[in-house]
């Protein structure tokens, strides 16, 4: 039995379940109504002596979202991809914030809730079985355990494939799914450190320059020109991006190019000239090699081809 919902109710989406199964999984049981959109992924209850993903997804959650629970009948990863809260594990007040990632399961009180002003967006996966809790032994993270992702985009990319694979429903969507499982978890080890290991300056420092780039990517067209109006040598912004991040400076800056030219090219009404030189393209044909290598597709066939996609209008 496999369950997807893709709604912003909880009540409709209680409404559309069906179900093969003697004993059907009850969302209701783990699923939160504080939430105002969720992409989410079941698979049917029975255990098997292997290691069993459960369910997993992405919540955006309300103003109001709040968790209080004594424990949890599976071990559950999470991962904060926006927004801001507090956590409270086994007694343990923690605040969370984007590329956090914490885990817990049996006999482990948790408490979760949303910053009213920044309501949180998190993804989640919760597996069970001998085999898991042999490979969290084996090789961790131990429940209970709070982690600050340094490659959070890679962790986002591997939670979105997650839920593109679990929701196919085919013959192999479960072993799929469990490796990518296994992968998350080995990729916290390699690539997150304890959630205090972060409150140095140098990350501080990282993010500083993250929000800044972010904030003015129109506007910065070189590695200098970000080294320079952050106040650091161009070097130590690229030491900072290979520790702390899966792409370089300028990696990031051209994806957030990329992503914002891709909007405007659904406008429909720009001409591909101008969205070069907004994008910081002075060379159109420059800009349309740099847009394909990052979308796989010419932006004047990216636009035609979404366009001719999106409904006809009234």
């Amino acid at each position: 039995m496999f369950l997807l919902f893709l709604s912003d109710d909880l009540e409709h989406k209680k409404s559309i379940v069906s179900t093969e199964s003697d004993s059907p999984l009850d969302p209701s049981t783990f699923l939160s109504r504080q939430v105002e959109v969720s992409r989410v992924f079941f698979f049917d209850d029975s255990e098997e002596p292997g290691f069993n993903v459960k369910c997993g997804g992405f919540e955006r959650c309300r103003s109001d979202y709040r968790i209080d629970r004594s424990g949890f009948p599976w071990f559950l990863l999470e991962f904060v991809h926006g927004g801001s809260g507090t956590l409270i594990l086994n007694g343990v007040e923690t605040p969370l914030k984007p590329g956090m990632l914490f885990l817990y399961g049996p006999d482990i009180e948790h408490h979760i809730a949303s910053d009213p002003d920044k309501p949180l967006l998190k993804y989640f996966v919760g597996f069970s079985g001998p085999a898991a809790s042999s490979f969290l032994d084996l090789h961790g993270p131990r429940p209970g355990m709070i982690l600050q992702s340094l490659k959070a985009e890679a962790i986002r990319r591997a939670f979105d494939s997650l839920i593109e694979r679990g929701s196919r429903n085919s013959k192999v969507s479960r072993p799929l799914c469990t490796a990518i499982v296994q992968q998350l978890l080995l990729m916290c080890l390699e690539d997150a450190v304890d959630a205090g290991g972060t409150d140095t300056r140098a990350y501080a420092t990282f993010c500083r320059v993250r929000e800044h780039i972010t904030k003015h990517f129109l506007t910065l067209g070189t590695l200098d020109a970000i080294a320079t109006t952050c106040e650091i040598d161009a070097p130590y912004l690229c030491r900072l991006f290979g520790r702390f991040h899966d792409e370089s400076p300028y990696q990031f800056l051209t994806r957030l190019r990329m992503q914002h030219a891709a909007s405007l090219l659904l406008e429909g009404n720009i001409a591909l000239k101008e969205i070069a030189r907004i994008c910081g393209f002075p060379d159109p044909f420059h800009f349309s090699r740099v847009f394909k290598s990052s979308h796989g597709i010419p932006p004047s066939r990216f636009r035609k081809a979404m366009l001719t996609k999106q409904p006809n209008n009234p």
